[in-house]
């Protein structure tokens, strides 16, 4: 038996490996036929030894991401060049990866080399007209010829005068934005104009214009018997001739029909918050009653229908609708403000049968019902004004200068530090406050509000995202105010401390922290209190004057306990 040579050895080992190379070729390249070979890609995808459908799936994650700007005389607009229609045409990139296969031994080498690396293939671009044509309108650039072969003149349609107009080039612009996507050409350039075209007048259109226009049209709006008449000279100034050059495009502007259905009806639009009342039922619960949408005139299809009826020569007269407006005050103004739960409660008690107690419940009458929406702030003196009989208020005990005198409106302090301490516990921001100058026991020592005419107020600042009811009742010896809202944040007291001022006064610091509902962030703030006996300044020195008498017209300010 003859021993293999090294030579003879080598010359097998080749014959082996040439043997398993030609035939892993073949198995791929022929056997296995597939549409795109081994190790193509496109821009990082791999498409290579798949079928097209599979390798056009793949290439819808090719976009042009590249942003450019567009300008068209005084417009301009950013995206995408994506945006602007530019595609990759999927079926011309497959067909170059295939045209580079080329005869049977280069493509056994192409085929050879890429088992070492892949072989990347340039992508073909496209420009979808149809989406770089949609994606220009009235908010953007415009590139279509918007001159009309007709105006309006002296209350008639006439032929225009021959004009010429330089128009976008289209064709030049996609070549453009084809050139972009290679990393040609600036990030902003000017789309290109083509040559002035000559923009001839059209008689037949004028004529069509003026018929159309040529008489009054009579309208009636919904729910009503009196009918209004439309003259023939607004017809004209409401129909749209800008870029129409046939007579089926003629259309009114829906902008200016609106316009003029407004004027006639100027009743319709009106806020629909005067049909909104929440009402707290005697379990507490909230109702919304009475409640009933804004409107506006007219409905949005008005314009079409107005055309529409004349162009089928209808001449009786056309109804027009009023619609829903959800943005004016109505039932969808009150459902967001998210009003639906109790958010803050606080009570306070008084002695029954004294007279304070008729200012308590009449403040809380007239502060029941009232809303707080998001971002505004609740002032109890721009709110009720100042108290006086006519409102219904009588004279009663007040704080004036340190010490216990009467006024009208005297008690309501007392709603204010019932309100205050609502507003506390849930979470609510405060503007203008201030204590009483004495400590009542009636009252949470440190967490208390007075108020008077024109100062010292009460403000409660929502800064919350919903609205916040006030629902202040009364008994014959307490008030309680109830917040309705949605439960954004609560709050809590978590300390307090005091120190002296001057000799005589107490400033109190009372903690609060508030816990947001949502992540239960909390956050610390604090509220003030100042208290000194009556009579006395925090120097020691006495507030009762004892020689001044005061003019009868002078208006001591005072706060009402």
């Amino acid at each position: 038996m003859r021993s293999l040579t090294p030579t003879r050895l080598a010359v097998v080992a080749f014959a082996l490996v040439a043997t398993a190379f030609v035939g892993r070729f073949v198995w791929d390249d022929v056997i296995s036929a597939h549409d795109v070979p081994r190790g193509v890609t496109v821009e990082g995808v791999s498409i290579g030894n798949t079928d097209r459908t599979t390798a056009a799936e793949r290439l819808r994650a090719v976009t042009a991401d590249r942003e450019v700007t567009l300008t068209f005389g005084d417009d301009g607009v950013t995206a995408s060049l994506s945006d602007f229609g530019v595609v990759l045409d999927a079926e011309a990139t497959l067909d170059a990866a295939e045209d580079t296969r080329g005869g049977f031994p280069v493509r056994v080498l192409r085929w050879g080399a890429a088992i070492v690396r892949d072989r990347s293939v340039e992508p073909v671009w496209r420009v979808d007209l149809d989406t770089l044509e949609s994606h220009f309108g009235p908010d953007s650039l415009d590139l279509t010829l918007a001159v009309s072969s007709i105006e309006l003149l002296d209350g008639q349609f006439v032929p225009v005068d021959p004009a010429t107009v330089s128009v976008a080039d289209v064709a030049a612009l996609e070549s453009a934005l084809l050139r972009a996507v290679g990393g040609d050409g600036p990030d902003q350039f000017e789309v290109p104009s083509s040559e002035d075209q000559t923009l001839i007048g059209d008689p037949v259109l004028a004529d069509a214009a003026n018929d159309l226009t040529g008489s009054s049209i009579e309208v009636r709006l919904a729910g009503q018997l009196e009918t209004q008449v439309i003259p023939s000279a607004t017809l004209r100034e409401w129909l749209d001739v800008s870029g129409v050059n046939e007579a089926a495009d003629l259309t009114f502007d829906a902008d200016k029909v609106q316009a003029t259905l407004a004027a006639i009806y100027p009743t319709v639009g009106i806020d629909g918050i005067e049909g909104v009342q929440f009402v707290v039922g005697f379990d507490a619960e909230l109702y919304l009653l009475g409640a009933l949408e804004g409107t506006e005139c007219c409905a949005a299809d008005s314009a079409e229908r107005l055309i529409e009826a004349r162009r089928d020569g209808t001449d009786a007269v056309i109804t027009v609708f009023p619609v829903e407006e959800i943005d004016r005050e109505g039932l969808a103004w009150a459902e967001a403000l998210g009003i639906q739960e109790v958010v803050g409660e606080f009570t306070t008690n008084f002695t029954a049968n004294q007279t304070r107690n008729i200012n308590i419940a009449r403040i809380a009458e007239l502060t029941r019902g009232a809303v707080i929406e998001p971002g505004e702030t609740f002032s109890i003196n721009d709110y009720v004004g100042r108290r006086t009989t006519e409102d219904g208020f009588v004279a009663a005990g007040v704080i004036s200068n340190g010490v216990f005198s009467s006024s009208v409106g005297g008690g309501i302090s007392q709603y204010a530090t019932t309100l205050f301490n609502a507003a506390f516990f849930a979470g609510l921001d405060f503007g203008e406050y201030q204590s009483h100058s004495i400590y009542i026991s009636r009252y949470p020592y440190g967490r208390e509000a007075t108020v008077s005419f024109p100062a010292p107020d009460l403000q409660i600042v929502n800064t919350t995202p919903y609205g916040v009811l006030l629902w202040p009742t009364t008994t014959e010896d307490s008030i309680t105010v109830r917040l309705y809202s949605t439960q954004w944040v609560k709050g809590e007291q978590t300390g307090q401390t005091e120190r002296t001022e001057g000799t005589s006064c107490t400033r109190v610091t009372t903690q609060r922290t508030r816990t947001w509902v949502e992540d239960n962030r909390t956050e610390v703030d604090t509220v003030t209190a100042r208290y000194r006996p009556e009579g006395i300044r925090c120097d020691g020195s006495s507030t009762v004057p004892t020689t001044t008498t005061l003019p009868p017209t002078t208006t001591v300010p005072t706060s009402v306990p």
